[in-house]
């Protein structure tokens, strides 16, 4: 309990800190546009947010599908103004064809070597909800990479207990500035994300919400509709600190810089929000 609240008070003093990080931060994910207001891009609503969770769970290689374990998380809002409507996009899949481990797995003491890919949205260029028959429509450019992390884990002789963690990495790109769409059918069950020069990937839809406001982009209960960012984010991240794609509860919606570990950045991000909407 007492290491918890100390992780906490370490953010809160980070931010002083680490305060243009902090606000550089604060949203990184999001890229924004304008598109104009026409009868073909407009949608029904003056301003929304959409936020959808899924799992990543086949990489559709050849004629049978791959299997995989992953998540994607994606974001969008859009405001629609007399001639043009702005809008801010983002979103990440992170997935792995080691089905043995997850992406979100044990804390194990024992040193071993794990791949994984990722693809970010790097430039939203249009998402609209019930576009063309889809109950969401997103479209852009994405950055894809392998990487693969070598861990080396160091624990006590006499207790066992992990003492620190060394992860070296090698990434390899395997798409830059591509193009790409994420369709959702009607139904919010399922989705498809194509990217030019990777294969495609399916999953299911976990959870999706719209609604007339912006966002709390640090907010990790899904059932709740609040924009103001609270101590319980915090929290949550507290609970996920240290972890690494197959070290730890790695969850893709703590990562706020997107660097694929929960750490002071991610923590100092959502404190210098605290309290605010």
């Amino acid at each position: 309990m007492k290491s918890k609240f100390g992780i906490i008070l370490l953010a809160i003093f980070a931010v002083s800190s680490l305060a243009f990080t902090a606000s550089a931060y604060a949203t990184p994910f999001m890229s924004y546009n304008t598109v104009p207001n026409t009868p073909a891009t407009a949608v029904s609503f003056q301003r929304s947010s959409v936020r959808m969770y899924g799992s990543v769970d086949n990489w559709l290689t050849g004629p049978t599908p791959t299997p995989v374990k992953g998540a994607i998380e994606v974001l969008s809002r859009t405001a629609i103004g007399p001639k043009t409507t702005v809008q801010g996009s983002a979103a990440m899949a992170i997935w792995t064809t080691n089905t043995t481990r997850a992406i979100s797995a044990v804390r194990t003491r024992e040193n071993f070597t794990y791949t994984f890919y990722t693809a970010r949205l790097v430039m939203g260029n249009f998402s609209a909800l019930d576009y063309n028959g889809n109950a969401f429509y997103m479209n852009g450019t994405w950055n894809v990479w392998n990487i693969t992390e070598t861990f080396v884990i160091h624990t006590n002789d006499t207790t066992g207990r992990i003492t620190s963690i060394k992860g070296d990495w090698n990434a390899v790109n395997l798409a830059t500035d591509a193009y790409g769409n994420l369709t959702v059918p009607s139904g919010w069950t399922t989705y498809t994300l194509a990217i030019n020069g990777v294969d495609p990937l399916t999953g299911k839809v976990i959870f999706e919400r719209t609604i007339s406001t912006v966002f709390n982009p640090f907010m990790l209960g899904t059932d709740s509709s609040s924009t103001t960012v609270t101590k319980s984010d915090l929290d949550s991240i507290v609970s996920a600190y240290g972890s690494m794609p197959g070290w730890g509860n790695y969850n893709i919606n703590m990562d706020y810089c997107m660097h694929y570990r929960i750490d002071i950045c991610d923590l100092a991000t959502a404190a210098a929000n605290l309290n605010s909407s």
